[in-house]
């Protein structure tokens, strides 16, 4: 299996820090990138100038210019400010509404008396704000940090949105006793097995190889 020999390595970190990126930890996921892209394709038996081209053309296809804007306006000012108070009030919120939905499973006889009135409501609000709020957040929050363009870390957070919403859903139609609970868990199911661990376990493959 080839890998990555120090000359060429030098040569990427050269090219990353001759670029206009100001930011040190942004050259360095870049370099990293750069790493893990080119010693894949280069494991297929693609010569590194080739695997090279090819990754610049998925990371940068702009140039390194336009990853430092999209950057910059991703990780500064207003939006992800509101990005993070949106992904605390909606974690907040969602965490109170699961440890109140707790109740649905105790038996004991001491809380027999604290049945709490609208837990249904209480679960249901719970729900829509994780599904359509928290994870979508959160999600798209992961997505936007991440610089590389692979179909394949696309194909990882649409998985993994898809999966975790999915069982949510068939957590709560389960609990309310109403149908369709099944259909939303095989497809949680689906979309974990089939496009979210899968990617995610070949990029901790590339990390690690």
């Amino acid at each position: 299996m080839k890998s990555l020999t120090e000359k060429q390595i030098d040569y990427i970190t050269q090219v990353v820090n001759e670029s206009t990126i100001e930011s040190a930890e942004m050259k360095e996921d870049l370099i990293d990138h750069f790493c893990c892209a080119i010693e894949a394709d280069m494991q297929k038996g693609v010569s590194f100038e080739t695997a090279y081209d090819k990754a610049y053309h998925h990371i940068c296809p702009e140039g390194f210019d336009e990853i430092q804007r999209e950057t910059i306006y991703l990780l500064t000012f207003k939006n992800i400010k509101k990005m993070k108070k949106l992904l605390f009030i909606s974690g907040y919120l969602s965490a109170i509404g699961v440890a109140t939905s707790l109740f649905r499973f105790l038996h004991w006889h001491m809380v027999d008396s604290l049945r709490i009135p609208f837990l249904g409501i209480v679960m249901l609000i719970t729900a829509v704000i994780l599904v359509f709020v928290f994870l979508p957040t959160l999600f798209t929050y992961l997505y936007k940090k991440d610089l590389t363009q692979f179909y394949g870390k696309k194909i990882m957070y649409i998985g993994g949105f898809t999966g975790a919403a999915f069982l949510v859903l068939s957590t709560f139609f389960y609990l309310m006793h109403w149908p369709l609970d099944v259909v939303f868990l095989l497809t949680a199911l689906v979309a974990f097995n089939f496009a979210f661990f899968p990617m995610l376990f070949l990029k901790m493959y590339r990390k690690t190889a």
